[in-house]
């Protein structure tokens, strides 16, 4: 027996939440389900810092491009989005399930990834300037919370009072309470395998369970797992950006040192976010976080992201962590979706009623109220007010392109550069830095001539590529072929 809905939400994470929300707000009487197992295990949310920031994630490649810069407009729009979303969440809440978000961003520029972290931090300084944000440049060493090894001290710092954290954890279960109160809102305990379609129509889902739930509506949102559904319809696969697991780890620290306000922060540097330091309660704090494109979604933390994040927490964070035996609280992994044009795909199909909300790479929480209220009235024929979502980032689309292939390969080598003295690789002085940029400029031509595609990778693809070339080149060389094509 097929349990009947208007919208089928498959996914469970923030976005999809936020949409099943922003849906009930907008459509009186109308029943939604959220389809995803209670336990998340390959989420992005359940290891995210949740940083709110736009400013904090500028880089000079965002800059470079109206696509770039209409990303950066959308997660300054985004921002403004935030206390109004979060108030209207907990005013059906329980005191205990409330939301906060704690304002107050420091970045910081060390001297511990090379030259990509300079530039970068310069970006946001520029960035901020123009939107007329307000911020402070600050003395590094007053940062609160920052005391990191003499040879890791940053050497400049600033204050965004405007930007900060909600903490991940609370939100989902924020998100899950509201459901649970909620009379048009059903959470089924499941995963789904494939759409079900009769015909060329869209009939609704079919779950891991066997069974069928139907609907005109669906809405994939599940994050890197919406490629799995999307692999059971090759067809119209082949016709959108594929989506890859970003997979990253993440630990909270408990000790007798007092965690930050808000957000203490790198730029992006290493193929990642940059590492930051957040607040999880007066004694904890969030430390994350690493960033790999990987060919199986993480499942569990990995040794050496651990160990990773553990040096950086006690050199370029606080050493007082080693003082005072700071102790591990948990452990996360999480995958973020990442297309291999690494913009977000969001809107309609050639499917009648079957919509598509994923590819949001590291911007997904942050941008959650504005995509979800967006999405919520396009799903029902009204004018989004951003228009240019569902133009720029459709999902049968060509990939986007961010870069050239020049701006890619030069990208690639600062942050091949960055890994390394990250890991603390020590290149000899003289003449050395020039033959290790060369070495990883020939890296990453070599991969760009074997694919034999206009449309260029972005540099995070480069190294799982590298280390099985024999695999993964013949498969984006054809998957190229097959996507221009289609």
């Amino acid at each position: 027996m097929s349990r009947s809905f208007d919208v089928i939400v498959v996914g469970n994470g923030v976005l999809a939440n936020a949409t099943a929300r922003a849906l009930t707000l907008q459509e009186p009487g109308i029943r939604v389900a959220i389809v995803g197992p209670a336990a998340r295990p390959r989420a992005a949310t359940v290891a995210a810092g949740a940083m709110l920031g736009c400013f904090g994630e500028i880089t000079t490649t965002l800059l470079k491009t109206e696509i770039g810069r209409t990303k950066v407009d959308l997660a300054y729009r985004a921002t403004r989005l935030w206390p109004e979303w979060v108030e209207g969440l907990n005013a059906g809440l329980a005191k205990e399930d409330h939301v906060t978000i704690r304002n107050g961003t420091y970045v910081i520029n060390n001297n511990m990834s090379g030259t990509i972290e300079d530039a970068n931090y310069d970006a946001i300084r520029r960035t901020l300037a123009k939107y007329e944000e307000p911020f402070e440049e600050i003395d590094p060493g007053k940062v609160p919370g920052l005391d990191p090894a003499d040879d890791c001290r940053p050497l400049r710092a600033l204050f965004i009072p405007g930007e900060g954290t909600v903490d991940s954890g609370a939100l989902l279960n924020a998100y899950t309470a509201s459901a649970r109160r909620s009379e048009r809102i059903t959470l089924v305990d499941d995963s789904v395998v494939s759409l079900r379609l009769e015909g060329s129509k869209l009939a609704g889902v079919v779950t891991a369970s066997g069974e069928t739930l139907s609907a005109d509506k669906v809405l994939l949102a599940a994050g890197v797992d919406t490629q799995t559904v999307l692999d059971q319809h090759p067809d119209l696969a082949r016709r959108i950006p594929r989506v890859f697991p970003g997979g990253g780890c993440s630990i909270v620290l408990e000790s007798e040192v007092a965690a930050p306000a808000g957000v203490i922060r790198t730029p992006n540097r290493a193929f990642a976010c940059g590492l930051h330091a957040v607040h999880r309660g007066d004694k904890r704090v969030y430390v994350g976080a690493t960033n790999h494109v990987v060919p199986r979604p993480f499942e569990k933390p990995v040794a050496n992201n651990v160990l990773f994040l553990l040096e950086c927490a006690l050199d370029q964070l606080n050493r007082a962590y080693a003082y005072h035996s700071a102790q591990i609280v948990t452990m996360n992994a999480g995958n973020r979706p990442v297309p291999i044009d690494g913009c977000p795909i969001v809107g309609d199909t050639s499917i009648p009623g079957l919509w598509i909300l994923t590819g949001t790479y590291r911007d997904g929480l942050h941008l959650s109220p504005l995509l979800a209220q967006d999405l919520a009235r396009r799903m029902f024929g009204k004018p989004a007010q951003h228009e240019v979502l569902f133009k720029l980032f459709k999902p049968e689309r060509r990939p986007l392109a961010l870069r050239t292939r020049e701006e890619a390969v030069e990208d690639a080598v600062l942050h091949y550069a960055a890994v390394g003295y990250e890991h603390g690789m020590n290149i000899p002085r003289v003449g050395w830095h020039r033959t290790f940029s060369r070495m990883y400029r020939n890296v990453a031509n070599s991969i760009y001539d074997a694919l034999e595609s206009d449309h260029i990778m972005p540099p995070e693809f480069l190294p799982m590529i590298d280390n099985d070339r024999e695999k993964w080149v013949p498969f984006f060389r054809n998957y190229l072929r097959e996507l221009t094509r289609a």
